[in-house]
């Protein structure tokens, strides 16, 4: 029963940490993942373009891509990604290698990169395992 008592008070303080900018950036996070997912289906000519349109915000572009790079040289499914030396050349890498795995591996790995997109667009002010619990909601929760 203690352990219960616990774990509801550590869930309750990390879903205290989710402030509105999490909430919001929680969206732009899992609208990428969910571009990347379809490319897996059927490939996109350009997927840094349907990613991010060409009248989006450039602020929220820029931080954006620069979440999305870090997400993919962290979770370095295949190591040859890394190798690429544009960002486009390492989310084509990454979608084909995406590709070769089970579809249950496919939603674990983005998930993981949503999280990882939230944490950077947050500016990484809290821990890992807090944008992971958000991201998880925000993807169950749209399902």
């Amino acid at each position: 029963m203690a352990f219960c008592k616990k774990t509801g008070t550590k869930i309750k303080q990390a879903l205290q940490q989710f402030d509105a900018f999490i909430a919001a950036h929680a969206e732009e996070a899992l609208r990428v993942t969910r571009i990347i997912k379809s490319a897996l289906e059927s490939p996109v000519v350009d997927l840094l373009e349907a990613i991010i349109p060409g009248d989006a915000d450039t602020l929220l572009k820029n931080k954006v891509l620069a979440a999305l790079e870090t997400g993919i040289d962290t979770l370095s499914i295949v190591v040859t990604c890394k190798d690429e030396t544009s960002l486009e050349g390492k989310v084509a890498c990454f979608v084909r290698a995406l590709a070769t795995v089970s579809p249950d591996l496919q939603d674990a790995v983005l998930q993981k990169l949503q999280s990882i997109i939230l944490r950077e667009l947050d500016g990484n002010t809290k821990k890992q395992n807090v944008y992971d619990l958000f991201s998880q909601a925000s993807y169950s929760n749209s399902k």
